[in-house]
C-alpha cells in the first residue's frame, strides 16, 4: 500500500509541473492583445511617475528605447507580495487577502528549504535542517518561523476571506462554487499541516525524509497516519491547482508585460505587424449593433454596419 502513496505523490508533482508549463506556454502564445494606452508603464525611466511615454520624444524611432527593468521588478513585487492593487482599491478586503497570500508564500518558502535540505543531504554535503552547527540551528529556527507564521497567516486570512465572500452581498456576484471550495480546501490543508507539525513533525524530519525518498525512489514505510493524510492532501492540492483561478500567480507576469506594459512600436514588416494581421483575420463569433458575426475583424474595422450606411 505504501508504494501507492509514493506513486500518487509522483503523479501529482509531475501533473502539476506539466499543467503549469502548459498554461504558461498558452499565456505566452496568446494572440496580440487589444493595443491601447495603459499608462503609466513601469519601464519608462523618468516618465512612469506621470504616465508618459518615449513616443513623446521627437523622432523617437531614431533613438534607442531604454527600459527600466528594476522599476518593472519593483511594481511586480508590490503587486504580487504586497497586493498593492487590492490595498489601493479595497483596503477592507486587503486586511484578509494580504495575510492569506503572505502566509502561502511563507509556506512555499518552507517547502523550498526542506527540499534543498533533502537534496544537500542526499549529495552528502549537509542536511541544513538537522545540522548540529550554528548554521543548521539558525536555518531550523527560521524554517519554524516561516512554517508556523505562514500557517497562522493563511488560516486567519482564509477565514476572513471566506466570511466576506459568504456574508457581503457585493462579493456574492463574483463567487463561484470553486472559489469557496478553494478556500475551504486550503483551510483544511492548513489545519492538517499544523497538526502534523505540532504532534509528530516539529523538526521537519518526516518531511525531509519523505522528500529524500522521492528523489532516491526509496519507498520506505511511513507509520505516522497524520503525515500520510498530510501528503495525500498536498498531492490532491497540486493536482487541481493548475485547473483553477489560482493560476493567476503565473498569469500576472503576462498581464503586466504582454498587456499593460507592452508598448513596442509596430514597424512595417516586423513581428508585431504579422501578429496584428493574424489577429485581424480572426472570425467574429458574436454580434452587436456595430458588429456583425460571420466577418473578420479586418472587415468589421473597414466597413460600416448596414443601418449606418445612410447616416450622414
Amino acid at each position: 500500500m505504501m508504494i501507492i502513496l509514493y506513486l500518487f505523490a509522483y503523479f501529482s508533482i509531475l501533473t502539476f509541473c506539466g499543467l503549469v508549463i502548459k498554461r504558461i506556454l498558452k499565456y505566452k502564445n496568446m494572440p496580440v492583445h487589444l493595443r491601447w494606452e495603459l499608462y503609466p508603464v513601469a519601464h519608462e525611466p523618468f516618465r512612469n511617475k506621470y504616465g508618459g511615454s518615449y513616443y513623446e520624444e521627437v523622432e523617437w524611432w531614431n533613438k534607442k528605447n531604454k527600459k527600466d527593468h528594476l522599476a518593472e521588478f519593483w511594481v511586480m513585487f508590490e503587486e504580487i507580495f504586497l497586493l498593492k492593487g487590492v490595498y489601493v482599491h479595497n483596503k477592507k478586503l486587503w486586511l484578509f487577502s494580504f495575510p492569506f497570500h503572505l502566509g502561502l508564500y511563507l509556506i512555499s518558502a518552507t517547502a523550498i528549504i526542506i527540499t534543498c535540505s533533502a537534496v544537500l543531504d542526499l549529495s552528502s554535503i549537509i542536511s541544513i535542517l538537522n545540522a548540529q552547527n550554528i548554521f543548521g540551528k539558525i536555518i531550523l529556527y527560521l524554517t519554524k518561523v516561516t512554517a508556523y507564521s505562514g500557517l497562522a497567516l493563511t488560516f486567519i486570512g482564509g477565514i476572513g476571506l471566506l466570511i466576506k465572500r459568504l456574508s457581503e452581498k457585493k462579493y456574492k456576484f463574483y463567487n463561484t462554487p470553486l472559489d469557496i471550495i478553494n478556500l475551504l480546501f486550503i483551510l483544511i490543508l492548513t489545519i492538517s499541516i499544523s497538526a502534523t507539525l505540532i504532534f509528530s513533525n516539529s523538526s521537519f524530519t518526516l518531511s525531509e525524509e519523505f522528500v529524500k525518498n522521492l528523489f532516491s525512489f526509496n519507498f520506505a514505510a511511513i507509520s505516522n497516519k497524520l503525515f500520510i493524510i498530510h501528503i495525500v492532501l498536498i498531492s490532491i492540492f497540486l493536482l487541481y491547482f493548475p485547473l483553477t483561478k489560482m493560476m493567476h500567480l503565473f498569469a500576472k507576469y503576462f498581464t503586466y508585460h504582454n498587456v499593460r506594459w507592452e508598448d513596442e512600436p509596430n514597424y512595417k514588416g516586423g513581428k508585431l505587424e504579422r501578429r496584428i494581421k493574424e489577429a485581424l483575420n480572426f472570425d467574429i463569433g458574436w454580434s452587436a449593433p456595430h458588429v456583425r458575426t460571420g466577418k473578420t475583424w479586418a472587415e468589421a474595422a473597414t466597413t460600416l454596419p448596414p443601418e449606418m450606411k445612410n447616416v450622414e
